[in-house]
């Protein structure tokens, strides 16, 4: 094992966490509308929700939804139903405020996905083009959590890819060198001033960075508000409905743990080794740290051997 993937830990997102009242039913809405595959499902059980810093037990049930790729290449988005306690809040539809945005996906034809998804009950914020893509259009999905979609004409017909989460930030010089330590990469940055692509009326003053991991294309994209200004912090409660979290693959969660806790970073929870009950995927070590924001990353100890 090489250093740095001790020093810099993160290789590839392995999920996002959807969270909601009703995990069947938004797994049926990914599988539906944008071709995914339900491949795994947790126990409907009691467990510990001590790695949550839930100091009891919790209920819930979680689903791993992958793109065309599976589960071996894709990230998934793990749809996670809670059910005790019952997820509290709704979704953040302001993309101002701060925190995890939007979930973005590549479609081989944007047309063809909105009018899909508008069928199920979706409805369109924003149509057009953005800063990176040629082709976009954002979406609020029946629970208003927001989706954002970029063409990608290379991809089969009714293929869909894992493409980026967007993330608002209170301020990118703080937030970069947090990402630069867990293992990103910096493909671009620069000023924005429409804001159309969000569903902003008007002219804005921004600025955007997009970062990369080394084993995997999935973006973050990260943005800071200067004209509406960013405000707020991202959701405090695991369990609040909307998207709440990113896994990242780690080689060595213990590790890596020791030696960002010797330079000074604090981490929400120490290590853990848990295990996903009713799932193949063997028991790991977990942690997680939270970024300027309050963005709570989860590393997760996978082997690259792994994955494809």
């Amino acid at each position: 094992m090489n250093e740095l993937s001790i020093e810099r830990p993160a290789r590839r997102f392995l999920h996002i966490c959807y969270c909601c009242a009703d995990a069947g039913e938004v797994s049926t809405f990914f599988v539906d509308g944008l071709k995914m595959k339900n491949t795994m499902r947790t126990t409907d059980e009691y467990s510990s929700g001590a790695i949550l810093g839930i100091d009891r037990a919790v209920r819930s049930v979680g689903s791993f939804v992958y793109d065309r790729r599976g589960p071996r290449t894709s990230p998934a988005i793990e749809v996670q139903g809670w059910i005790d306690p019952a997820p509290v809040g709704a979704p953040s539809t302001d993309p101002f405020e701060i925190g995890i945005k939007a979930l973005g996906f590549a479609v081989p034809s944007v047309d063809d996905a909105v009018a899909r998804l508008k069928g199920m009950g979706c409805t369109t914020l924003a149509d057009g083009a953005s800063p990176h893509d040629e082709r976009h259009a954002t979406l609020l999905d029946s629970r208003q959590v927001t989706l954002e979609l970029v063409e990608d004409a290379a991809l089969d017909a009714d293929a869909t890819q894992m493409h980026h989460l967007r993330i608002t930030v209170g301020n990118l010089d703080d937030s970069l060198p947090f990402y630069e330590m867990l293992g990103f990469e910096l493909i671009e940055r620069d000023a924005l001033t429409d804001g159309a692509f969000v569903g902003a009326p008007g002219e804005v003053d921004g600025e955007y960075a997009r970062l990369g991991l080394p084993d995997e294309p999935f973006e973050l994209r990260l943005y800071q508000w200067n004209s509406p200004a960013g405000h707020g912090r991202h959701y405090a409660e695991p369990y609040h409905a909307g998207i709440f979290r990113a896994a990242l693959g780690v080689d060595d969660t213990r590790a890596s743990f020791d030696y960002l806790t010797g330079t000074g970073v604090t981490f929400d929870r120490p290590p853990m080794e848990v295990e996903l009950s009713g799932t193949p995927v063997p028991d790991m070590w977990i942690t997680f740290v939270s970024d300027p924001n309050g963005i709570p990353y989860e590393f997760v100890q996978r082997p690259r051997s792994a994955f494809r």
